[in-house]
């Protein structure tokens, strides 16, 4: 068993518990308002399915051997941009979304092994990073944005 089934079971147990709860919400929990990061219940759940995308971008620029070249101030246009760009979009896709691809991304942490885990390479502001890091930046992800959906729904 790869190195990385523990993360992939780590992060399957997260995502299954934020789908579980998006499939929960009603339409009116869907358009409440994060505070906290001034996007919508519905625009964070898809954030997460996006972010899946993202990680393993970054995942498998590391295993190419190419840095991640990407700043704060990107981040956050993109972030910006698909609030717009998703306001609006069925809570039916953006589960359909989370579930393909979580499991994707659930996947390639799964076949990681330990060598590749301490892979390091420039990682935007945040200088020189492991694989491992990524990885745990894409599990604590999912987690930090449920919490503001919880606590935006009160539950």
């Amino acid at each position: 068993m790869a190195v990385g089934q523990d993360l992939a079971t780590e992060y399957q147990e997260t995502i299954a518990e934020v789908i579980a709860f998006a499939e929960g919400c009603s339409d009116d929990d869907w358009q409440t308002p994060c505070l906290n990061e001034e996007r919508t219940v519905g625009v964070l759940f898809d954030h997460v399915a996006a972010g899946n995308g993202d990680a393993m971008g970054w995942i498998e620029s590391f295993l190419a051997g190419q840095p991640v070249r990407i700043t704060r101030e990107e981040l956050q246009t993109a972030n910006a941009e698909h609030a717009l760009k998703v306001a609006g979009r069925p809570r039916t896709e953006t589960i359909a979304d989370l579930r393909a691809s979580s499991a994707r991304t659930a996947e390639l942490i799964g076949g990681l092994s330990q060598d590749q885990l301490e892979v390091t390479q420039e990682f935007g502001s945040a200088g020189r990073q492991d694989l491992a890091w990524v990885v745990a930046a894409a599990i604590r992800h999912p987690r930090i944005h449920f919490q503001s959906i919880r606590d935006a729904l009160d539950r």
